[in-house]
């Protein structure tokens, strides 16, 4: 597809890829200076989307695309769509410094918009950096509308971090698999209300994806039910990448049970495992409204790296 602006848009080829590496390391500098950068593990996700893109081709079943756009034969910016639920994700928004103010953002945001609109898609969500001024202004100007800001908190992972303090009283773990359906029901149910009110319920991953993240392994995911008096009071997920990246973990409590201790109590399991694995760092999303874990990051020594903010587009009919 050409565009008015000159750009052929196209989806991404394996042959693509040592360019979008450079890219990415010019656009994304900031946040791999924060969480590292494993080029081998990138590579791996990237033979990972070869075989996603082959089965979508045959079964017509979209989880996630990558596009390129080309100008004058070279290739200068890339996006990303996936399938997030009633809102789908737009990611990866890039474009080399020397092709910009020349509409070619646009010109990606665009074709990935109209995609989701083809499927019948509600609604397309991004994150942008607060302080990245002239990509705010260019979704505003295409209808975006900021939906929740969230906070990236990271911290050092010292090789003697100390075990794991116990959960408060009543309160225990219950290891599940990483797609566990009822996980992604509760870290539905736990988000923000305006967070979850854009999002809606979650996709959850088709059989092909979740077989070939098992084959390729592009991370380790260790995920646990938060139990009390038998009931799921929430989610605490660990993600191991490599040790030349940021571990990241995730904990997902229900309103009622928050602020009793148990953030402290998950960050710093978390920092232990991430201690025993060899990650480098650990990192954290926390929505700038859960007051709770955020002031446990503060007590945990994590710092706050950068904010993205949230922006959500309304899809009307083609």
């Amino acid at each position: 597809m050409t565009t008015s602006a000159g750009l052929q848009v196209r989806e991404y080829r394996s042959s693509d890829f040592e360019r979008l590496l450079e890219l990415g390391k010019i656009a994304f500098s900031p946040e791999m200076e924060v969480f590292g950068l494993d080029e081998a593990s990138i590579r791996r996700q990237a033979r990972l989307y070869s075989f996603i893109r082959a089965i979508q081709r045959l079964t017509g079943r979209f989880f996630f695309k990558i596009y390129v756009g080309e100008f004058a034969g070279q290739l200068v910016g890339t996006t990303s769509l996936s399938r997030e639920g009633e809102a789908w994700y737009i990611g990866m928004v890039m474009v080399d410094p020397e092709y910009r103010r020349r509409g070619f953002a646009r010109a990606l945001v665009e074709a990935a918009c109209d995609e989701a609109r083809a499927r019948g898609v509600k609604r397309v969500i991004l994150h942008v950096r607060e302080e990245n001024t002239p990509a705010k202004n260019l979704y505003l100007s295409l209808g975006f509308t900021l939906f929740e800001r969230v906070f990236h908190f990271v911290k050092e992972v010292e090789r003697g971090e100390p075990e794991p303090r116990p959960l408060p009283p009543g309160y225990q773990l219950m290891e599940v698999k990483p797609f566990d359906r009822q996980a992604f029901r509760v870290m539905d149910a736990t988000q923000e209300e305006r967070s979850a009110e854009v999002y809606g319920p979650s996709h959850y991953p088709p059989l092909y994806v979740r077989l070939l993240f098992y084959l390729f392994q592009p991370s380790k995911i260790e995920r646990y039910a938060i139990l009390a008096d038998g009931k799921w009071a929430g989610v605490y997920t660990f993600r191991f990448i490599s040790r030349k990246e940021a571990a990241r973990t995730g904990v997902h409590l229900y309103l009622e049970h928050r602020g009793k201790g148990l953030e402290q109590a998950l960050l710093a399991r978390a920092l232990a495992r991430a201690a025993a694995m060899g990650a480098p760092k650990l990192a954290i999303a926390a929505n700038e409204e859960n007051k709770p874990l955020c002031t446990a990051c503060g007590e945990l020594g994590f710092t706050r790296a950068f904010t993205m903010e949230g922006m959500v587009r309304g899809l009307g009919s083609s």
